[in-house]
């Protein structure tokens, strides 16, 4: 829904969310201003009370918070996931030291392309919730190696060696497929349908408390606006851990890529 955003600044995309919700506000102002016209009320009829707005305001605060939380936390799952991504690389490098010197060329001459395919191909790729057939490829290369190692040779200490290089392999693999999980991760369309109609709703009743005076009128709409469009900001930013302003770097694989 806010993909045209993902191209813009950070200071563009902050004042595109705020654009928007200023948009609903004047949407709502003006339907407000045709209903008074074509229904006005009463010379003594009761206005609409201000508890009005915190019982449609009150709604849309938890929506937002759940939204906002899961987004959050498909945040921390994605940073936890390069974590043990990075781990799982240095503890297969760490057991390719006690191999023999041509089957360790071999194994880190894997992880090092496979460490070069995930940030120079792979992670560009995440952001449109895409990953690399290399990459896998280069996994699938590791697993296979690991299992002849251990096949191929009757030493227990080598036997040993393997097994832990065949385990480590696999968390590797589990923590990259839960990387590529939260980058396909997307906040669902119904979600910032029912967000953008409460707060539609909220600036409704704003609207017909304040029609009748300027200045709180303006004032209202516009930190209506500020605020609310903030944090449909927040939430946007962080809906794609890999992309945009609040992007998730590969630091960590970079580190082990400089030490290899």
């Amino acid at each position: 829904m806010f993909d045209f955003m993902y191209d813009l600044p950070e200071w563009a995309m902050f004042a595109a969310c705020v654009l928007l919700v200023g948009g609903l506000s004047v949407a709502a102002l003006i339907l407000m201003i045709v209903f008074r016209r074509l229904w006005p009320p009463a010379p003594h009829a009761y206005t609409m009370v201000s508890t009005m707005l915190s019982g449609i305001l009150l709604p849309t605060g938890i929506v937002l918070a759940f939204v906002a939380s899961d987004i959050w936390q498909q945040d921390a799952k994605g940073r936890t996931a390069v974590e043990q991504e990075a781990i799982a690389v240095a503890d297969t490098l760490r057991i390719a030291k006690f191999l023999p010197v041509e089957l360790r060329e071999q194994v880190t001459g894997v992880l090092d392309d496979y460490i070069r395919e995930v940030i120079e191909i792979e992670w560009p790729l995440m952001g449109d919730g895409r990953a690399s057939q290399v990459a896998e490829d280069q996994l699938e290369t590791l697993m296979i190696l690991s299992v002849e190692i251990e096949s191929g040779t009757s030493q227990l200490a080598l036997r040993r060696a393997a097994e832990e290089l065949r385990r480590y392999a696999t968390d590797i693999e589990n923590a990259r497929n839960q990387r590529l999980l939260v980058a396909q991760g997307r906040v669902l369309p119904t979600k910032w349908a029912a967000l953008l109609v409460l707060l539609f709703t909220a600036a409704c009743v704003l609207s017909e408390l304040h029609l009748n005076h300027r200045r709180p009128l303006i004032l209202s709409m516009a930190l209506f606006s500020l605020g609310f469009g903030a944090t449909l900001y927040m939430i946007a930013s962080f809906d794609r851990p890999f992309t945009g302003t609040t992007v998730i770097e590969p630091t960590s694989l970079s580190v082990l890529l400089v030490r290899g």
